[in-house]
């Protein structure tokens, strides 16, 4: 059996209808309940499953789990005494106008294995199937976003996150350093960082969410995101960006911080967002609303 046909037996969304007017959320930051509620207001609004889970196989086993990001408003950047604090993260506003799905971990070796019927490239046989991947940036773009393209549920389509949504799901509501607060001790229940990591990479979700259910937000892998055409950009033949620092950074400085961006030339971890049809894509990413289901 296909994977389409598979995922029509799997995954149950309503429709998305275009006229519904889900709300923009304006208060910032906020607790982890008021996240909570702006979760359930918006599936119910938006008739969207919260979590939305993807089975990859025919019977119970690997599957994408997403979780529903509302729409909000939100200062996105760090501020200037944040221990760490660059050029490339001023505080700032952004708006978030339509909810959107993301992934509840990265993408892991079993998922991989069984959307790409492959092994993860430069990772053994044998590793532990719970893994987040490590991928290139090319390979994250042009080989398995096209296959999360074509499980995408009926209404929505996949991307690589933005920068600007990457931040917004990670941070949840919260304006600080890392999930926990405002210093390196306080990631430590959601983050593998270099002093608590063991200097290896962990199994997903070993840590404690955000807020809106997202696992190893920061640390554990890089993740990749996508930075348009520009420099260190999609275009870029060494360099790409990537956000959150990992297993082998601090809890802080250039690694894992909410507002942190570094580039990256090794491959990284890499997690998918679902946006409404009615979205528009982030500018100059690939039209994944092209591709088509296998039959």
């Amino acid at each position: 059996m296909r994977l389409t046909a598979v995922l029509s037996l799997l995954v149950s969304i309503s429709p998305v209808a275009a006229d519904l007017a889900w709300q923009v959320y304006d208060a910032w930051p906020f607790e982890t309940a008021e996240a909570v509620k702006r979760q359930a207001e918006t599936a119910k609004t938006a008739s969207a499953a919260d979590p939305l889970t993807i089975g990859l196989t025919e019977k119970p086993g690997p599957a994408l789990k997403f979780r529903l990001i509302p729409a909000g408003k939100f200062q996105m950047g760090s501020p200037a005494n944040e221990p760490g604090h660059e050029a490339d993260e001023p505080l700032h506003a952004e708006t978030i106008d339509a909810p959107f799905y993301m992934m509840d971990t990265q993408l892991t070796v079993e998922a991989y294995r069984a959307l790409m019927r492959a092994e993860p490239p430069g990772m053994p046989a044998d590793a532990d199937p719970k893994l987040p991947v490590a991928v290139s940036y090319r390979d994250a773009v042009d080989k398995v976003l096209p296959v999360i393209a074509k499980v995408a549920p009926k209404g929505w389509r996949a991307i690589l996150p933005d920068r600007v949504r990457m931040e917004y799901a990670a941070r949840a509501g919260v304006a600080t350093m890392n999930p926990g607060g405002n210093t390196e001790k306080d990631a430590d229940a959601y983050v593998w960082h270099k002093a608590n990591s063991d200097n290896k990479v962990h199994p997903v979700a070993r840590k404690k969410p955000n807020a809106w259910g997202l696992y190893d937000v920061l640390g554990n892998r890089w993740h990749w995101y996508w930075a348009g055409p520009g420099s260190n950009g999609d275009a870029s033949k060494d360099n790409h960006l990537v956000y959150g620092g990992a297993y082998n950074t601090p809890a802080g400085g250039n690694g894992a911080r909410l507002a942190n961006i570094m580039v990256s030339r090794t491959p990284e971890g890499v997690r998918y967002a679902l946006i409404r049809t009615d979205t528009p894509f982030p500018k100059g990413h690939p039209d994944t609303s092209a591709v088509k289901p296998d039959q």
